[in-house]
């Protein structure tokens, strides 16, 4: 049956028929709760808690809280005729991306990302997120009835996370992002994590592409960039309005500074010219996301691991990407990096809708290292590639992430928390 043949299944009369007609009362014991009819009742009775809602209303609070309104709902129970098939909903034609950078956002948290031409919304829907419909109407009924379990432990974590991001710095705190081989969704983990630190704080952020073999933060988040780190030192600018030119606005707090410049490759970027380039604008931004080319042991690399406060190391969740993580454990160890190892979160990422049978394998080998390890899941709107939304991750997606900011964070500014 389809998703449109399921819901309607459940249309408003037949919810109507299900319903008591005296005041609610529980189901007896003998009469298992499995059908539709009888758990709808239930949910009823959890929703109203005996007070007297019509069947609209208490249907209201469950569908707002699902995130679907009540024209998309109208569309799915409108009858059809006989033998008719439904036309898929047209979506919306594809906006032409700005070749300026754009404009900073409203800054409400979550809300779209600059360059994502599109907002992937249905009519009568609201847009697609990365949790699934059935996952969607389990959180809207959890908030319906008042439940926390898992919502009021994501909603402590969010605060934490937020009192965490936005206390204050000594100076540019640099998280740099690496990762041993290409493809491990270490771009992808960096513009999150620079778009994580910047819904919080109220100073600036700085997403820096170290990748000069044509690095994807850039359009990761959504912008092109016309200045190159050699433009940057060369400008010697003075103010943040002097710097500028040469960086991209991500957002109402966010700005980039690419390796390369308008998507072409960029010349050779030397660890003397990137640092002076950081340094050029250390007094303008709080952190510095970094998100570096695949590898740990470039020149490059070690000039920017030097000065870094904190290191997320990303590997694919399997048993193959934890033994190429360890490796780069390894040398971190062996070759007078223990400091930044004390200061390292792993992050494991799933690229596919089921995790690898060698998750759990993956986790437990990296565990080994007493640090923290993180699992990003697959997330179908990340998949997608283009510019990162934070606000339509799913739920799993949006707690890792903004875990890995807490962890990372909390490391480069040494909070007691983590041992700092």
């Amino acid at each position: 049956m389809t998703l449109h043949g399921r819901i309607r299944s459940h249309s408003l009369d037949e919810w109507r028929t299900s319903m008591p007609r005296g005041p609610p009362a529980p189901p007896a014991p003998s009469a298992p709760v499995g059908t539709p009819r009888g758990a709808m009742a239930v949910i009823r009775l959890a929703v109203t808690k005996g007070r007297q809602v019509s069947d609209a209303g208490w249907q209201e609070i469950v569908l707002r809280d699902m995130g679907v309104s009540q024209r998309g709902l109208a569309a799915l129970d409108a009858p059809e005729p006989d033998g008719a098939q439904r036309e898929p909903a047209p979506r919306p034609a594809p906006v032409a991306q700005p070749e300026a950078a754009p404009p900073a956002p409203s800054g409400h948290p979550g809300g779209p990302t600059p360059g994502d031409g599109s907002s992937g919304a249905e009519p009568g829907r609201g847009p697609h997120r990365g949790d699934p419909l059935l996952v969607r109407m389990g959180r809207g009924v959890r908030k319906a009835v008042g439940g926390s379990g898992a919502s009021g432990g994501h909603a402590r974590t969010q605060a934490e996370t937020a009192e965490m991001l936005r206390r204050p710095v000594p100076g540019l705190r640099r998280l740099t992002v690496v990762s041993v081989r290409g493809g491990a969704g270490k771009t992808t983990l960096a513009a999150l994590l620079a778009t994580e630190l910047s819904r919080h704080r109220t100073d600036r952020v700085l997403a820096v592409d170290a990748d000069a073999e044509l690095g994807s933060l850039p359009p990761r988040l959504g912008v092109r960039t016309e200045g190159s780190p050699a433009d940057l030192v060369a400008r010697r600018p003075r103010t943040f309005e002097e710097a500028a030119p040469c960086l991209a606005r991500a957002g109402e707090r966010l700005w980039v500074l690419s390796a390369a410049r308008s998507g072409r490759i960029a010349e050779r970027c030397t660890p003397d010219v990137f640092e002076a380039a950081l340094g050029a604008v250390a007094g303008h931004f709080a952190a510095a996301v970094v998100d570096c080319g695949s590898g740990v042991r470039t020149d490059l690399h070690r000039s920017l691991l030097a000065g870094t406060h904190g290191l997320v190391l990303v590997t694919p969740g399997t048993v193959d990407g934890a033994l190429s993580a360890g490796g780069a454990l390894e040398w971190l160890r062996d070759n007078g990096r223990q400091a930044l190892l004390r200061r390292t979160v792993v992050a494991t990422v799933t690229h596919a809708p089921r995790a690898s049978a060698d998750l759990d394998r993956a986790e437990e080998m990296l565990g080994r290292w007493g640090l923290p390890v993180v699992h990003v899941p697959y997330d179908r709107r990340l998949a997608l590639g283009g510019a990162v939304d934070a606000g339509r991750l799913s739920g799993a997606t949006g707690t890792a992430v903004g875990r890995i900011a807490y962890e990372v964070f909390a490391r480069a500014i040494g909070a007691p928390e983590v041992g700092g």
